[in-house]
This record gives structure tokens, sequence and C-alpha cells, in this order.
């Protein structure tokens, strides 16, 4: 494959990733908690999952 594919094909499954990565935060938490507290599937909460998690990101090191 070209590399301007392989860039094409990199973008979008940065999209995809960042589109549905809310969601799925949002489908674990329901299936975990749902019956003391259920999250709507709606623009709000997917976009305060969407800023939650650019602010609570982790990050590992790992030194030799």
């Amino acid at each position: 494959m070209s590399k301007a594919i392989l860039v094409v094909l990199f973008a979008v499954l940065i999209v995809a990733l960042v589109l549905l990565g809310p969601l799925v935060t949002i489908w674990a938490f329901n299936t975990l908690f749902g019956k003391l507290y259920l999250i709507p599937y709606a623009f709000d909460t997917w976009l305060a999952v969407l800023v939650m998690g650019a602010f609570l990101k982790g990050s590992v090191t790992y030194k030799k």
C-alpha cells in the first residue's frame, strides 16, 4: 500500500476511536452500574465522557 493510503486509514481509525470511545465507556458503566444509575446515550453525556477522558488519562512509563 502507498503511504497516503496508510495515513488516511490511520486518520480514520483515530476518528473512529474518538467517536466510539466515549460510547463504549458509557456502555461499560451502564453494564456495571445500570441498576444503581443509568447514563443516557446523548450528545451531552458523550461530550462529558470525552472531556473527562482527556483530563483523566493515565500515564505509564517504564525505565530500565
